[in-house]
């Protein structure tokens, strides 16, 4: 079973029925693997839901297929370390994905792995077209 972290803008492609909608739905549907969010992915997809006035049942059902994983205090640390002024949140969902032993990275962002300082792979979605 490969172990598969996705980063917050996978699920918000999802979400909000965007270009890679449909690559992201093929990409997470394996049954043989098994899929993790960090805790910060909760709040965004919260926040844009509240935002957008979405229908919280809609929310549930996106956010309960996944692994949560936690922030501790030890994954703030090595974020904190990494951080060298672009993009703390990538170095936070990549210690998460490090910290929960995490195969591999999924992410829409071009520059995750340049921003985040992560040594696990890091696959880039990106639009075709």
């Amino acid at each position: 079973m490969k172990r598969i972290f996705l980063d917050a803008n996978i699920l918000l492609e999802i979400l909000f029925d965007r270009k890679l909608a449909a690559e992201c739905r093929s990409l997470v549907s394996s049954p043989s693997n098994e899929y993790a969010i960090s805790v910060i992915t909760v709040h965004i997809v919260w926040y844009m839901a509240e935002k957008y006035k979405l229908q919280t049942q809609l929310i549930d059902d996106l956010l309960s297929v996944w692994v949560i994983l936690p922030v501790t205090d030890q994954i703030i640390q090595v974020s904190r370390g990494r951080y060298n002024g672009k993009d703390f949140e990538d170095c936070l969902q990549a210690a998460c994905a490090e910290s929960g032993n995490y195969d591999e990275i999924i992410t829409i962002d071009k520059h995750f792995q340049v921003h985040s300082h992560t040594e696990l792979p890091v696959t880039v979605l990106a639009d075709s077209a």
